[in-house]
């Protein structure tokens, strides 16, 4: 059975490309998750009770995945979920639990993360590096092509009175 999950953690491992033979770009990372607790005696902060589990991500995701993530970078992943049984070496019965991604991203609770769109093949601006926010990159100027109109501001108006 699968089941969707979103969780929060910490990539525990640098993500590593799979799966050469098969031609499907595979990107695999541990993450682990932890529950944190503070000590009534002491005050000190405390990691319990820590999950791990192993992220897939195919294709072109794989390899946005390994240009983007790293071994201790804070990450939300949504995906589907699969608790494996396997016999270890010693005999005893282990379990795994593995996600493969649906998505996945930076957790900006704990950090600044920029997004960088990429084109398609055949896109106007196919390998160009843009912002949304008007900066030019590598010599190009932005623009608003190709984004969505959303009808919001482009920045909020100054007001000078006080709220009623």
């Amino acid at each position: 059975m699968t089941d969707h999950i979103t969780l929060r953690g910490v990539v525990g491992t640098e993500p590593r490309q799979s799966g050469e033979s098969s031609g499907t770009v595979i990107a695999k990372f541990r993450l682990v998750s932890n529950e944190r607790r503070q000590d009534p005696d002491t005050g000190q902060w405390a990691d319990v009770h820590s999950n791990w589990y192993t992220v897939s991500c195919f294709r072109a995701m794989a390899t946005n995945l390994l240009a983007s993530i790293h071994m201790g970078d804070h990450v939300v992943v949504y995906g589907k979920m699969q608790v494996r049984e396997y016999d270890r070496k010693d005999g005893a019965r282990g379990f795994s639990v593995d996600i493969e991604a649906m998505a996945l991203g930076h957790d900006v609770r704990f950090g600044v993360s920029r997004f960088e769109r990429i084109r398609g093949a055949g896109g106007e601006d196919n390998g160009a590096r843009r912002t949304r926010a008007g900066e030019t990159v590598h010599g190009r100027e932005e623009s608003n092509d190709g984004f969505p109109v959303t009808g919001w501001p482009d920045a909020e108006p100054a007001t000078d009175t006080e709220a009623a």
